[in-house]
């Protein structure tokens, strides 16, 4: 083979290597554009698909049909009350308490109207301070007029049951507190097995709130 022979070799070798890089080109721009419409047709079936839920969950809420309002606490007439300056006054002094434990403890006569709707609007200042109510009943005990504060110790009860004192304590209606319930309780039990004079403490309860029934009003001087 002579010299041109050789050139002419290598001429056809360049133009096939030529042919091969621009195939290959040719390839990878084919493959990144079929990417780029998929990844497009991609976007827009998501977005077709988030318009068709969007437009169902519309069509479904106004199809439902609206439900009636929560019927809203009627309070007794003449009954004792919350007023909302007092209620936010609750809430301000509960919200102080940095303690992990928050709970009050009410027993009021569920037959009492009066009684149990005032007690049901303390319990509702207290929730709304982020508290933990429990309200029972008065297990037949007759309870006297007015609101009755017992805690189960005689001193140093937890900061829970302080700071629930001093949030009672701006109510308009007077609070007497009592300490050292649980051994008075235990005695008069240990005297009387048939005394019915009080209501036992449940397992973990240090403190109550007795709601009794409105007090008379004082005779005139």
């Amino acid at each position: 083979m002579g010299l041109l022979g050789a050139f002419g070799s290598l001429a056809r070798v360049k133009r096939s290597n030529l042919l091969v890089a621009a195939l290959v080109v040719l390839l990878v721009a084919g493959a990144g554009a079929a990417i780029a419409y998929l990844a497009r047709e991609n976007f827009d079936l998501k977005v077709e698909v988030a318009t068709l839920r969007y437009k169902l969950e519309t069509a479904t809420k106004a199809a439902a049909p609206a439900l009636p309002p929560a019927p809203a606490a009627v309070a007794v007439p003449g009954g004792r009350t919350v007023g909302e300056l007092t209620r936010q006054v609750m809430v301000d002094t509960l919200s102080t308490e940095t303690g992990t434990e928050k709970k009050l403890w009410i027993r009021v006569d569920p037959r009492d109207r009066e009684a149990a709707d005032f007690a049901r609007q303390i319990a509702g200042a207290f929730r709304d301070g982020g508290w933990e109510v429990l309200v029972l009943d008065n297990q037949g005990v007759r309870f006297k007029p007015g609101l009755l504060m017992l805690i189960g110790v005689e001193t140093s009860p937890p900061s829970y049951v302080q700071t629930a004192q001093r949030a009672l304590e701006t109510l308009s209606d007077p609070v007497t507190v009592g300490t050292g319930y649980i051994s008075f309780y235990e005695k008069k039990k240990q005297e009387s097995p048939d005394w019915k004079g009080g209501v036992e403490f449940l397992p973990g309860q240090t403190y109550v709130l007795w709601v009794g029934r409105k007090p008379e009003p004082a005779p005139a001087e």
